[in-house]
C-alpha cells in the first residue's frame, strides 16, 4: 500500500511539476519587462535574460557567473560584462555605458562587444556630376536633384504658367544627405518633443530600407487591420511570430513612416569616408507619435479626438524632389492649404511623418483615414522591440555577392555597420549600402547591405557583426550557415535569428 501511495504522490508532484512548467514562458517567449503581465518564469532549458526595459526573454542555456571588464574588443565567448566605450557626438554627451550579455549557443560564438567611432571632423564632400535628366521635372542643384515651383504660391509643386514672382528651389541642402541634423550616438526616454504633422503613404513591403514584411506585418487583433493586410502576412507571422509581436501596451507592429529625405538619409562626419557623402541611413529608429489638435494642444483621455499614442520606425523615405509639398523642410515646404499651429511651415528642427495606413488608423481611431493630413507631436525612444535581431538574407546568394538588411534592432535602433567573415578568414570586411542608385538622387538610396565588388568568396558559415550608433556590437560568428533557404522559409522572404539583440 506504501508503495502505491507513492507512486501516487510521485506521479500528483510530476503533474504539479508539469503544470508549473507549462506556465512558464517558452524558449524566445517574453517573460517580463515594464507594464508586462504575462509569466515571468522560463520552461526548463531557458533562463530569462534582461534585453531592454521593456523586454526580458527567455534563450536557451543556464545561469552563469557574471564579470565586468571595459574593453573595446571582447577576448570572450562566454558570459562576461561589456562596458561601452566613449562615443562622440555632437547631439549628446560623448560617454555612455551598456552592460550586455556574451553567450556560445548551439556551438557558434554569439556574443557583444563594443566599439569607437572617429572625431566628427570630417565634412560632406560636393555630389560628383550629374546630368541634368537624371532629374526629370526637377531642377538639377548643385549636382543633386530638387523640387522646381512656384515661389509666389505656397501651394505649388511645379512650375506651370502663369506663375507671377518666378520659380525656385529649396536649397540644395535640403535635396541632400542631411548634415543639419547633428549625430544622435544614443536614444534617452527623455528626448524633445518636436510638433508637425503627418500624411500616408499606403502599405507597402517595398521601402527605402529594404524591410521587406517586417515592419509591416502585425498580428494585432484589431478586426480593420486584418482587412487592411488581408492575408498578406499570415505566412509571415506564422513563421516569425516575435517579429509580428507589439512590446507591452504600445503598439509598434504595423506602424512605421517616411520622413524628410534628408533625414532618411544623413552625413555623418564620424563615418565619412574619402568621396561619399551620404553613409548613414535612420533605418530602424523608433519614434513615439501623439495626435495633437489643430492648434498643437492634447487631447484629453476619452475626448473625442483622443488615441492612444503610437510606436513607429523608420522603414522608407519622403525624398523632397518628389514631395514639395511635405518633405523638403522648415520654409521650402509647400503646404499652405493646411492651418494647423505647427504644420506649415514646419518648426525649425522638425522633420515630416509620412505614416504607414495603420499607424494613420490608429491615430485617427479604428482605422479611419478620413483625414489626409493630422498634426502630431514626436519624439524619438529607445526600441523596445521583442526578440533578437534578424538578417533578411537576399534569395540567389552565393560566395561572392550576397545581400542582407538588419531588422528589430532595439536600443538607438540604427545600424551604422554591417560586417561579416567567411569559413577560415581572419578579418571582417565591411558591408557598403547598395551602391546601384543614382548620385543625384541620394534620398532615394536603398537600405540593403552587399559585399564590396571582388571582395569575395565569403563561404559559410559567415560571421556577421553589427555596430550601433552607440559603439555596441552584437556579433554571431556563424549567422549565415547557408545561401539556401529551408524549405520552411517563406519564398523571398527568409529572415535569420542572429541570436542576439541590442541592449
Amino acid at each position: 500500500m506504501s508503495r502505491l501511495l507513492l507512486g501516487i504522490g510521485l506521479c500528483g508532484l510530476l503533474a504539479h511539476v508539469a503544470v508549473a512548467q507549462s506556465s512558464c514562458a517558452g524558449t524566445w517567449a517574453q517573460c517580463g519587462g515594464i507594464n508586462f503581465s504575462g509569466p515571468t518564469c522560463c520552461q526548463s532549458g531557458s533562463i530569462c535574460v534582461s534585453v531592454n526595459p521593456y523586454y526580458y526573454q527567455c534563450t536557451p542555456g543556464t545561469q552563469a557567473p557574471t564579470s565586468s571588464t571595459s574593453t573595446t574588443v571582447s577576448t570572450s565567448t562566454r558570459t562576461s560584462s561589456v562596458s561601452t566605450t566613449s562615443v562622440p557626438t555632437s547631439h549628446t554627451t560623448s560617454t555612455t555605458s551598456v552592460t550586455s550579455s556574451v553567450s556560445s549557443v548551439a556551438g557558434s560564438s554569439i556574443y557583444t562587444t563594443s566599439t569607437t567611432f572617429a572625431s566628427p571632423t570630417a565634412t560632406q564632400v560636393p555630389y560628383p556630376s550629374a546630368d541634368p535628366s537624371t532629374c526629370g521635372d526637377w531642377a538639377l542643384v548643385d549636382n543633386v536633384c530638387c523640387p522646381y515651383y512656384c515661389l509666389s504660391n505656397n501651394q505649388s509643386e511645379t512650375c506651370t504658367s502663369p506663375c507671377s514672382g518666378g520659380c525656385g528651389s529649396p536649397d540644395s541642402s535640403m535635396c541632400k544627405s542631411g548634415t543639419m541634423w547633428g549625430e544622435q550616438h544614443t536614444v534617452g526616454t527623455d528626448e524633445e518633443w518636436h510638433y508637425s504633422r503627418s500624411t500616408h503613404f499606403g502599405l507597402t513591403s517595398g521601402g527605402a530600407c529594404g524591410f521587406g514584411l517586417y515592419a509591416l506585418c502585425t498580428s494585432s487583433s484589431e478586426s480593420w487591420v486584418d482587412t487592411m493586410l488581408g492575408t498578406t502576412c499570415e505566412a509571415f507571422c506564422t513563421a516569425y511570430p516575435l517579429l509580428c509581436q507589439d512590446p507591452a501596451n504600445v503598439t509598434m507592429r504595423g506602424n512605421f513612416a517616411a520622413p524628410n529625405g534628408d533625414y532618411y538619409t544623413q552625413f555623418w562626419p564620424s563615418l565619412a569616408t574619402e568621396g561619399n557623402p551620404d553613409n548613414y541611413l535612420s533605418c530602424g529608429e523608433c519614434f513615439e507619435l501623439v495626435r495633437t489638435k489643430p492648434d498643437g494642444t492634447d487631447y484629453a483621455v476619452g475626448e473625442d479626438g483622443y488615441t492612444d499614442p503610437i510606436y513607429l520606425e523608420v522603414v522608407d523615405s519622403c525624398p523632397c524632389d518628389a514631395n514639395s509639398k511635405w518633405c523638403c523642410g522648415s520654409g521650402a515646404d509647400h503646404c499652405g492649404e493646411i492651418d494647423f499651429t505647427y504644420g506649415c511651415p514646419l518648426p525649425e528642427g522638425s522633420h515630416h511623418m509620412d505614416l504607414s495606413d495603420i499607424a494613420m488608423g490608429r491615430l485617427q481611431g479604428n482605422g479611419s483615414l478620413a483625414e489626409g493630413v493630422i498634426p502630431i507631436r514626436y519624439k524619438r525612444v529607445p526600441c523596445p522591440k521583442p526578440g533578437n535581431v534578424y538578417i533578411w538574407l537576399r534569395d540567389g546568394g552565393g560566395p561572392y555577392y550576397f545581400a542582407l538588411t538588419a531588422v528589430n534592432t532595439n536600443g538607438v535602433g540604427s545600424v551604422t555597420s554591417i560586417e561579416v567573415k567567411g569559413a577560415g578568414q581572419t578579418t571582417w570586411t565591411p558591408l557598403e549600402h547598395d551602391p546601384n542608385y543614382t548620385s543625384s538622387r541620394p534620398q532615394e538610396r536603398y537600405g540593403a547591405w552587399v559585399i564590396p565588388q571582388g571582395s569575395g568568396p565569403f563561404n559559410p558559415p559567415i560571421g556577421v557583426r553589427l555596430t550601433s550608433p552607440n559603439g555596441q556590437q552584437i556579433v554571431n560568428e556563424a549567422a549565415i550557415t547557408s545561401f539556401t533557404p529551408p524549405a520552411s522559409a517563406i519564398t523571398g522572404y527568409w529572415y535569420i535569428d542572429i541570436g542576439v539583440q541590442f541592449t
